[in-house]
């Protein structure tokens, strides 16, 4: 009798969590719907619908993970939460290592996609730094209230075409499609990621976007697009050219023109008074020797 009731009160407490999560989901859905229309709507891409749709779920599937992860995390007494875009992965390692050496604060550091940072932010993560590939999200954050100070620009960016392959492409319709090959052209979320909405901002400038959707493989942030040109699994990647500085097998076969999409800046914010030091370190001659070590523009 003892057994059934432990394994009865087992399968209640396995409802209720079930139930909580379900919860979760429900009230967090509809809030990253209206705040994903509202940052589309500002920065004015065009998004067809069914990338939208197919984008939500494994878009809120990383949002809920490292909003989880992030509520349940402790924090030592000097880490320093630091929220980057994917893309700056390799320069803010550096970065934040040298930053260690010199101020004896440890940065703590979280790479995703612009977008799911700042929704893990607006809704409480512990971040002390956030770094933004794209100026929307930033501006979606400091209309919150959350920014501490004004955002900081610390980096830009060109994208281009890029292949396994190092065969030059031209910019015309044919000439891509022939590279393609029925294959896929990687490029992140286009409704939602930085890389992405900078990608079908300049193909729906270009006049290749209508044309191009079909073969369009979205993943969840720049450094899964760069994985897939690396690894050969698709045909072409829009990519920035900082990553492809730091991949040696991955190479540029065409610059996408700085006049079809807009300008790709980096901006960094403190989201609490720690975070003001890094900030402004990340400005400083020694941060931005690295970033261009790393294939980034200066601001």
């Amino acid at each position: 009798m003892a057994f059934l009731l432990r394994l009865n009160r087992k399968r209640e407490l396995s409802w209720v969590r079930a139930a909580h999560r379900a919860v979760l989901f429900s009230l967090l859905l509809p809030d990253y719907i209206t705040d994903e229309m509202k940052i589309q709507k500002s920065t004015e891409k065009l998004v067809h619908s069914s990338n939208i749709s197919r984008s939500l779920t494994r878009i809120l599937r990383l949002f809920i993970v490292g909003l989880v992860l992030a509520s349940t995390s402790t924090c030592a007494a000097q880490t320093l939460d630091v929220y980057a875009a994917a893309s700056l992965k390799s320069a803010i390692d550096e970065i934040a290592a040298n930053f260690a050496a010199q101020t004896g604060q440890e940065p703590r550091l979280s790479y995703a996609a612009s977008s799911i940072l700042a929704l893990q932010i607006k809704h409480g993560a512990p971040a002390d730094v956030f770094v933004s590939a794209n100026l929307g999200w930033m501006h979606y954050l400091e209309q919150l209230g959350v920014l501490q100070n004004s955002a900081q620009n610390i980096a830009s960016n060109r994208l281009v075409f890029a292949s396994a392959a190092p065969i030059p492409l031209s910019l015309e319709l044919p000439d891509i499609l022939g590279r393609l090959a029925g294959g896929r052209l990687a490029v992140p979320l286009i409704s939602s990621v930085p890389l992405g909405l900078y990608a079908a901002q300049s193909l729906q400038n270009m006049g290749f976007l209508t044309a191009l959707t079909p073969y369009l493989a979205q993943q969840d942030n720049a450094r899964s697009s760069l994985i897939s040109v690396l690894r050969g699994e698709v045909a072409l990647g829009i990519l920035y050219a900082s990553d492809v500085a730091i991949a040696p097998e991955v190479f540029a076969v065409a610059e996408i023109p700085l006049q079809a999409h807009d300008p790709v800046t980096y901006q960094a914010a403190s989201i609490s008074p720690r975070g003001a030091e890094f900030v402004d370190y990340l400005t400083k001659k020694q941060a931005q020797a690295v970033f261009m070590r790393y294939g980034f523009l200066a601001p």
